[in-house]
């Protein structure tokens, strides 16, 4: 198959970068994207110094990059079948960059997916500039693709790979967030087996986003009230945000 016919046309990209960056309530995945959209963009916009070179790693189709500074210089890169066509740099290399050549590297809703979680860590430094900022998220609470290498991090394991570094990580959404999530994912499997002949499935589509709203606004106001009662022991967000900065 050649490159050409690997890659998405400019709509669906567009539309693909649009449920990312601004989910509408009748998706299943509101409540995951909303939280993880929110918290990125606050720390993105609250880096102090604000980053004059951009690396983003795996950067699918780079819904995020308006949150970053204007005059920043952004470099995208992804692996080789990326069908998406917004990369600068494809390689299957990790990373193929000169050493402490960025202020920032972002990698978003991508790290688990490297076999070597510390060979990842340590090339995020070797590229950072000394006092430069790894802004990286991970699912939690997500179903995973039997057959694919994936990992899991919790709070703690995620900052053990950075763990000389200045660590904050961020909850995004709590335990409500994460039932509707598992939720809502369950009832899209039932909207997918729907049939697709006489327009069955179009005639249902309807139904099931009212199900979805529905579940996103009980979600809203559940987690409200659970941000206002006391952080528990035993956390269950539906993603996780660190921000690491290098040691200078």
């Amino acid at each position: 198959m050649s490159d050409e016919t690997r890659k998405l046309p400019l709509h669906a990209v567009e539309e693909i970068r649009r449920s990312r960056r601004s989910p509408r309530l009748t998706q299943y995945d509101y409540l995951h994207l909303r939280y993880l959209r929110d918290d990125l963009r606050t720390v993105l916009r609250g880096l102090v110094p604000p980053p004059r070179r951009v690396l983003d790693v795996f950067c699918g189709t780079r819904p995020y990059e308006d949150f970053l500074p204007p005059a920043v210089e952004c470099i995208g890169f992804d692996v080789e079948d990326n069908p998406y066509g917004t990369a600068d740099v494809v390689s299957d290399e990790f990373l193929p960059f000169a050493d402490e050549s960025f202020d920032l590297v972002t990698c978003i809703q991508a790290f688990y997916y490297l076999p070597d979680s510390v060979h990842g860590a340590q090339e995020i430094r070797r590229v950072l500039r000394p006092g430069g900022v790894a802004v990286i998220t991970v699912p939690f609470v997500w179903g995973y693709e039997r057959g694919h290498l994936e990992h899991r991090f919790s709070e703690s394991s995620l900052a053990h790979l950075f763990r000389d570094w200045d660590v904050e990580i961020i909850e995004n959404g709590g335990w409500t967030a994460s039932w509707v999530t598992v939720t809502a994912s369950i009832v899209r499997l039932v909207e997918q087996q729907a049939p697709r002949g006489l327009g069955i499935r179009k005639l249902v589509r309807p139904l099931f986003a009212a199900m979805y709203a529905a579940l996103n606004l009980i979600g809203i106001l559940l987690g409200k009230l659970e941000r206002k009662r006391p952080a528990r022991a035993v956390a269950l967000p539906t993603n996780l945000l660190m921000v690491a900065r290098k040691p200078s």
